[in-house]
């Protein structure tokens, strides 16, 4: 009786000091390994970063939602999301009064195609490219690209990897963290690729979007973030996806 009256007392403390916790809504835009796997199994390296930031401090829970980037664009303030996970400020969050975390990642898109495959270039490239993406190829215009003679679309970078594996297009368009993702998790097809590393169709930067209603500062977020790195956890959770961490 005595040890059950104080697991009692334990648990009854412990979900006080989660209660206690301030709920940060995390807003996830799109399903695109190595960032998300899945939302209903909650697989991926920004669930892995907010795991860990649940992990190491005890003032906030940080809880993510899998929502599609046109309705957060939309309603990110009526839905009462917090923060936008690892998107660029400049993808139409700063003019909604987001602002940006420090870099999560230094990111490129990048063309590439199966070695020993004739390079082709301009009109004459069939590119496989994912719908509803921005590329500077299309003039960041998704209209644009689904309109482009040479372009195949698919629904995400996987299949992109899979229109060049097979020889349904000349080259493919992905971005660094997916290709670097395949190199860990499927190196045998890496070692099938020649990417173009030198040449992007452009770059940018990912990180977390802070909003001002949010019940967290962006200085107080970084604070986190800064520790996690210092403290090797993040430099874990990177290495397993073949991420580099940018300087920050």
């Amino acid at each position: 009786m005595v040890f059950r009256f104080f697991l009692f007392i334990a648990i009854v403390l412990w979900s006080g000091q989660l209660s206690a916790r301030t709920i940060v809504n995390v807003g996830l835009t799109s399903i695109q390994p190595p960032l998300v796997f899945s939302g209903s199994e909650e697989r991926g390296l920004i669930y892995d970063v907010l795991a860990a930031l649940n992990e190491h401090q005890d003032a906030y829970t940080f809880t993510p939602s899998l929502v599609p980037a046109k309705r957060l664009l939309a309603n990110h303030q009526t839905d009462n999301f917090h923060l936008i996970a690892y998107n660029d400020v400049l993808w139409g969050w700063g003019q909604r009064g987001g602002k940006p975390s420090v870099n999560l990642t230094n990111g490129k898109d990048l063309f590439f195609q199966l070695k020993g495959t004739a390079q082709k270039n301009g009109a004459t490239a069939q590119i496989g490219a994912v719908m509803g993406f921005h590329y500077a190829f299309s003039d960041f215009n998704a209209e644009k690209l689904g309109s482009m003679p040479n372009v195949s679309l698919v629904s995400d970078e996987s299949g992109v990897l899979k229109l060049v594996e097979f020889g349904r297009v000349d080259k493919g368009v992905a971005s660094e963290a997916f290709l670097n993702w395949i190199s860990v998790s499927e190196p045998d097809v890496y070692a099938k690729l020649e990417i173009f590393a030198d040449h992007p169709d452009h770059t940018y930067n990912r990180q977390f979007v802070v909003f001002p209603y949010a019940p967290i500062t962006v200085e107080q977020l970084n604070i986190y973030l800064r520790g996690l790195k210092a403290s090797g956890v993040i430099g874990e959770i990177y290495a397993k996806y073949g991420i580099e961490i940018p300087d920050f």
